[in-house]
């Protein structure tokens, strides 16, 4: 189902539920890895702008830009779950699996802390998990985006 985002406000209820949902479905079930979800969608359609919520709504306080160009940005959790490290991976650029190894995504992967969001994951090839969830964004006109979970 689709959820339309005309304003902040939206945005900032549409990603607590969104993590809310991510938290309990991670406390229900045993991790044998971190929690991964992709945000899917075209540029400008508001992957990052939903992290910077999702960030907010974690109590991470510092800045969270978009990391095009250092590929992933790491901010340390508390309080929120099985959850210890948010994990930001933009993938845009990325155009080969040689290019994660020295992030070390296989050790990212691996840790059940972990919780990551990855924009533009249909970049990552093999390297994504089968279990990860996908949410995409698009652009309904100036001032409307689309959510589908």
């Amino acid at each position: 189902m689709e959820k339309l985002i005309k304003n902040m406000g939206d945005m900032e209820i549409a990603t607590k539920e969104i993590l809310e949902a991510t938290i309990s479905i991670a406390e229900s079930s045993p991790k044998l890895h971190a929690t991964v979800l992709g945000l899917s969608g075209e540029l400008g359609a508001g992957k990052t702008t939903f992290t910077q919520f999702f960030a907010r709504a974690l109590g991470i306080s510092e800045s969270v830009p978009s990391p095009t160009f250092v590929i992933a940005r790491f901010y340390d959790i508390s309080g929120h779950g099985p959850f210890r490290r948010l994990v930001h991976v933009d993938a845009y650029r990325i155009e080969s699996e040689e290019e994660l190894r020295p992030l070390g995504w296989k050790a990212i992967l691996a840790e059940p802390t972990n919780l990551i969001l990855v924009e533009w994951p249909e970049k990552l090839l093999g390297q994504y998990p089968v279990d990860a969830k996908t949410i995409t964004f698009r652009v309904v006109d100036e001032t409307t985006r689309g959510i589908t979970v």
